[in-house]
């Protein structure tokens, strides 16, 4: 029996004793005017029960250093994130205009804080404040515990209430109090400045998105009463820990989450987005002879969708994108694997959105991504992928999802329309 002939039999077995499918009768051309598959096929529908053979959750998205643009958020109990940005280079002197030497600052005036908030994302609607802390301390500063109580009343370096239209440029000034700058400009100490955000209305929520990689946050002041002095700037610089030029880089700008991050996800689910930053990774384990033996038309992963865990499980939905892994199958670590993927839309996989409050089943487009699976064979890719969201770390909505060590009938699946391939030949 030639090998074709086996693996045409094989995959009839395959579809016609062990899966379950449905068909409808197609007619009309498939194929192309020169050559062409059939010009009357049977559309079939036929779901992988087994298809998905690995999902794994991981959490603390995106790492640290990675971004920053980050999202100050005050939502009671449900979220509370602050940022911290650390000015650990302070000048003592400044330049007269036509001077042959500097001079010593014996002033600050007009000290004020820039930075830079995306609308596109997250646009004020209602009145909020935002507070400035002096959160400096010789104690481990990198840890939450350490910075969360340095945000109270004795610390406050600097407040502003802002209506929802003092935001239209995109540009947030905060006025600081110059004389809390200059004491530590003059004893040569660090400026560490905390950031939190609160509604100005009882029991109201305030968020606002803060761009830091483009527009790092800045301060602005005067050390001179005469005009043709410009004003110096300063911007964000960490000294701290030592000899660690990566973390050194992390910290200068970073996110306080003070509450809203919740742990990984139990036995049974798999979750994707949320405070802490969470990615689901899926691996595929589609028999050869389904991709070999048949012409794809359409691929669907079928999610179970539970809700949410916690009171962050809105009503406003999360966006997900479906991110091929490219990571070589030599790589046995699943989470190294995980963190080589490719740009969403790569492959023609649309993004799409669900609320956390939301349950049922959901579906995600796959076909492009199956086809381009079988043209590079299992030897020179990795049939996995990554779902994640675009707002991970940013927002509260946590999308869960029935993992494959759930319920049998409400595990991840792989519904499958297709042409059966019965070669090429003029017509």
């Amino acid at each position: 029996m030639s090998d074709r002939i086996f693996r045409g039999a094989l995959a009839a077995l395959l579809f016609a004793g062990v899966l379950t499918a449905c068909s409808e009768k197609v007619t009309g051309s498939l194929g192309c005017p020169a050559l062409c598959v059939d010009e009357s096929a049977a559309l079939r529908d036929t779901i992988l029960a087994s298809a998905v053979v690995l999902d794994s959750t991981f959490i603390g998205f995106p790492r640290q250093g990675e971004t920053r643009d980050f999202t100050l958020l005050s939502l009671g109990d449900t979220a509370d994130v602050r940022l911290g940005v650390h000015y650990d280079t302070l000048k003592t002197r400044y330049q007269i205009t036509g001077a042959s030497s500097d001079s010593l600052i014996r002033k600050v005036d007009s000290a004020t804080m820039i930075f830079l908030i995306d609308t596109t994302v997250v646009k004020p609607i209602r009145p909020f404040t935002i507070d400035a802390f002096d959160i400096d301390t010789s104690a481990t500063d990198s840890l939450t515990a350490t910075i969360a109580p340095l945000y109270r009343a004795n610390r406050l370096i600097g407040s502003r209430t802002y209506a929802a239209t003092d935001v239209a440029t995109d540009t947030v000034r905060l006025t600081l109090d110059n004389a809390a700058l200059f004491a530590k400009i003059k004893d040569t100490l660090r400026l560490r400045i905390g950031l939190q955000v609160r509604g100005t209305a009882t029991g109201s929520g305030a968020r606002l998105r803060v761009l830091g990689t483009t527009f790092p946050p800045r301060i602005r002041y005067r050390v001179s009463s005469d005009t043709t002095v410009k004003p110096d700037t300063i911007f964000p610089s960490s000294i701290s820990p030592p000899k660690d030029l990566y973390q050194q880089a992390a910290f200068r700008f970073f996110p306080v989450v003070v509450k809203g991050r919740l742990p990984a996800p139990p036995i049974g689910r798999f979750i994707v987005g949320g405070i802490a930053g969470a990615r689901a990774y899926l691996r595929f384990d589609i028999p050869p002879a389904v991709l070999d033996s048949v012409t794809v038309i359409r691929a669907s992963l079928l999610l179970t969708q539970l809700p949410a865990r916690s009171t962050a499980s809105t009503k406003d939905s999360v966006s997900v994108y479906t991110q091929p892994v490219i990571a070589s199958p030599s790589i046995t670590d699943i989470f190294t694997a995980s963190t080589f993927i490719g740009p969403p839309g790569l492959y023609g996989v649309d993004s799409v959105r669900f609320a956390p409050r939301d349950s049922g089943l959901r579906s995600i487009e796959l076909v492009n991504l199956l086809r381009t699976w079988r043209l590079a064979g299992t030897t020179n890719a990795t049939r996995a992928v990554v779902l994640r969201s675009p707002e991970e770390g940013s927002l509260p909505g946590e999308l869960d999802f029935v993992s494959t060590e759930g319920p049998a009938a409400l595990r991840p699946r792989l519904r499958i329309t297709y042409v059966p391939r019965r070669g090429f030949g003029i017509p």
